[in-house]
């Protein structure tokens, strides 16, 4: 019967236990953890994309080096392959092309994403580790080479003034010579020139009474460019055979031929040197 009756008790503190407990629960429950607000500042702000400490000066260096290579770029589109004229001289110096800050290539290793505000400058820097490769040198070389072969070589007007010396005239007998002049050609093809406007001339004429006077004549003619050839001093030239016709400027009743002669004779034009 004692058996029985602890057998009971037992059972009896077993189904008020989870009761206790769960009445200590209600009367105290535990408190909550505290609430933290999450800032979408931490998620958007800019993450720093150059390296500290000189974070501020480095993007100050990128920025001058992407404005200094782009334009750089662009000068090389329209001139990489022909010489830009200058404006007192033949052709102006061309521009070195700006080095890139000596850290981007290491930090551009680390550019995987692109939306990395360094994209644009890694992409950059690889179009101008191109522009320096070998063959992109030996293809410019040859581009240069080609298409000074091809395209005619640029002048200016001085180029084509012509310095005339002693020209004498066709007349044998008649001992006519144009000591001094001066005329102004274009070419129309190949070596072929043509006087642009009439030219001048200083002569030496005979007159009926068997003396000698000076006289002035205009002429207009064709010219040949025969060859190069380089005064002492290192001064390019250009030597040409010209044939013209010379009519006198003034009074001519008095000469032998009267006032037109065709006369043969060289002249000289300086080149760029």
């Amino acid at each position: 019967m004692g058996k029985v009756w602890r057998a009971l008790v037992a059972v009896a503190l077993l189904a008020g236990s989870p009761s206790a407990a769960s009445s200590q629960t209600d009367e105290h429950p535990p408190s909550p953890l505290p609430a933290r607000t999450l800032s979408t500042d931490t998620l958007t702000s800019p993450i720093a994309t150059l390296d500290n400490p000189d974070t501020a000066e480095r993007r100050v260096e990128l920025r001058r080096w992407i404005e200094a290579f782009s334009a750089w770029q662009e000068w090389s589109t329209q001139w990489r392959s022909r010489r830009q004229p200058g404006w007192f001289t033949g052709s102006r110096q061309r521009p070195q092309k700006p080095d890139p800050p000596s850290w981007l290539a290491a930090r551009c290793e680390t550019v995987f994403d692109d939306a990395d505000p360094l994209r644009q400058a890694c992409a950059l820097l690889a179009a101008w580790r191109e522009e320096g490769a070998p063959a992109q040198q030996i293809r410019q070389v040859r581009v240069i080479a080609v298409s000074e072969n091809e395209e005619p070589p640029k002048t200016t007007w001085w180029e084509n003034v012509h310095v005339d010396l002693m020209w004498p005239a066709l007349q044998g007998q008649a001992s006519i010579y144009g000591v001094l002049g001066t005329h102004l050609t274009t070419e129309v093809g190949g070596r072929l020139q043509v006087f642009t406007a009439p030219g001048a001339m200083l002569l030496n004429v005979p007159t009926r009474t068997g003396g000698r006077v000076w006289k002035f004549a205009a002429n207009y003619g064709i010219g040949y460019r025969l060859m190069d050839f380089t005064f002492p001093g290192g001064r390019p030239a250009e030597l040409h055979l010209n044939l013209a016709k010379m009519w006198m400027m003034s009074d001519a009743a008095e000469l032998v031929t009267g006032r037109t002669i065709d006369v043969i004779g060289f002249s000289v034009t300086f080149k760029r040197q």
